[in-house]
């Protein structure tokens, strides 16, 4: 009965533990530093509570170290998951590590297998309002979008929006302008606004609004580039599939970082911080 209970709370505990870890990738490099720096905490940690209930009385110090186990399991498993993200597996894969034999064989997988440098369902893209300091920003998403924190639902019939406000909603220089221009239609619930495309992007534009697509691809000058974190750097990468790519492309951006490209996408990498605002500062 304890063994079944136990495998129950282990698989609860990896359960929301994934759940929580839904997206996001650990690149090979950075999950090696990364896990190898958890490993030498975690020894250190041990040894200490190994030393200090051998030679001293239990006392508010070593409770701290004791404290710190699982937070350096969390950040282990979180690290792990994310490898396999990286990968393209799905994270309930990491219970083969539960498994003596499989766990050892799945550690070398993961320390030696090379990223897979192409964009995955996996990818999480930087946080772009802290990029894009002082910009005010629009993120579309099937039938809802975000302006800055403030939400709006909305559906789209061919070539118009209809957008809903709510009632009780903050007031804010989208809604201001749009009652302003447009007709507002009222129901007990919400107010609605019915406008072309085209007048949804003249918005848009009016308001200076920088469009990120389901927190995503960010829309620059009619282009729709992806940015993410990999092995402690930055990459910037444009998807041939989505963008007409041309020379004129290349000097309007004038992209930081290393180029390279495949048949899908043209990539950016080993970009510093600093060269990644420069640039931003530049394009914005």
């Amino acid at each position: 009965m304890e063994y079944i209970f136990g495998i129950v709370t282990t698989l609860l505990i990896y359960g929301i533990i994934i759940k929580k870890v839904d997206s996001g990738r650990c690149f090979q490099y950075e999950f090696i530093v990364k896990t190898l720096i958890i490993m030498g905490i975690y020894i250190i940690c041990i040894i200490v509570i190994f030393v200090h209930f051998t030679l001293f009385s239990i006392n508010g110090f070593i409770f701290l170290f004791i404290l710190g186990i699982p937070v350096l399991m969390y950040y282990s498993l979180k690290y792990n998951i994310q490898r396999l993200y990286d990968l393209g597996f799905n994270g309930w894969y990491i219970l083969l590590k539960l498994i003596p034999i499989f766990s050892i064989l799945v550690t070398i997988y993961l320390y030696f297998k090379k990223s897979d440098r192409e964009i995955n369902e996996y990818d999480k893209a930087i946080n772009y309002k802290k990029l894009f300091k002082d910009k005010q920003f629009i993120d579309i998403y099937e039938n809802i979008f975000f302006i800055d924190n403030d939400e709006y639902q909305y559906e789209k019939y061919l070539s118009k929006y209809i957008i809903k406000l709510s009632i009780h909603g903050n007031e804010n220089l989208f809604t201001e302008y749009l009652k302003k221009k447009y007709p507002v239609k009222e129901t007990h619930i919400f107010k609605s606004v019915e406008i072309t495309e085209d007048e949804f992007n003249d918005v848009i534009k009016y308001l200076n609004l920088i469009i990120v697509n389901k927190s995503f691809y960010i829309n620059i000058k009619g282009f729709k580039i992806f940015i993410r974190k990999e092995n402690f750097k930055y990459t910037i990468i444009l998807d041939k599939n989505i963008n007409k790519i041309s020379k004129e492309l290349f000097e309007v951006f004038d992209f930081p970082g290393a180029f390279s490209e495949d048949e899908n996408y043209i990539y950016y990498n080993k970009i510093y911080k600093e060269n990644l605002l420069v640039w931003v500062k530049n394009v914005a």
